[in-house]
């Protein structure tokens, strides 16, 4: 049982650190198709 719940909570926390990596690496969407083009 304890390595379950030990499983669990690393499961949250590499969930958590890649919510917010990605959070800072990707670029909105007005961002990432903005040419002269496209208009949003």
């Amino acid at each position: 049982m304890k390595a379950f719940l030990l499983a669990c909570v690393a499961a949250v926390v590499v969930a958590g650190v890649g919510a917010a990596v990605l959070d800072r690496v990707q670029e909105p969407v007005a961002e990432a198709f903005a040419t002269t083009a496209v208009r949003l």
